[in-house]
């Protein structure tokens, strides 16, 4: 190949890059002008943040204890009976699901390791609840229920 016919060939290749950028470019656009958007791999709107929230409530079941002015405050996971978080959530879960029995019965040794903790001495009580939580407005600090329901309300014995 000589100098000549190489440089001839600098503008076709040139030319073949610049349309192979503008045609990624037209596809990575496309689903924007797609009508009704649709939403796919490789090319995606994004739809969960282009779209509005429909909601963005939270129901969690967990246990909260009382103290004498009637002020709750979460119990962590190892109080109701496990290290992990979704463990204990289960087992919060579950004992609702089985009925006020076994909902009162899970109260009173949740109580019963309140009583035997240091640092929940002001705690004179124990709920089961199902809060319904705004989540946006929760992690701006209102943190009070939007809904609430008590399956079960245990006295912590004294030590």
């Amino acid at each position: 190949m000589s100098a000549g016919s190489a440089a001839a060939g600098a503008p076709a290749r040139r030319a073949y890059a610049y349309g192979v950028t503008a045609a990624m470019l037209l596809l990575m656009l496309a689903p924007l002008f797609r009508r009704p958007p649709v939403d796919s791999f490789p090319l995606s709107t994004y739809p969960m943040f282009s779209r509005g929230r429909r909601g963005a409530s939270t129901t969690v079941e967990r246990a909260v204890g009382v103290d004498s002015r009637g002020k709750r405050r979460p119990l962590p996971p190892r109080l109701v009976g496990s290290e992990e978080v979704l463990q204990a959530k289960a087992t919060l879960a579950n004992g609702i699901r089985q009925g006020p029995r076994a909902t009162r019965a899970l109260c009173r040794s949740i109580a019963a390791r309140v009583a035997e903790q240091d640092g929940f001495a002001d705690l004179v009580a124990v709920e089961i609840r199902t809060d319904t939580f705004d989540a946006v407005a929760f992690f701006e600090g209102h943190e009070t229920p939007t809904d609430a329901k008590r399956h079960a309300r245990c006295k912590v014995r004294a030590r």
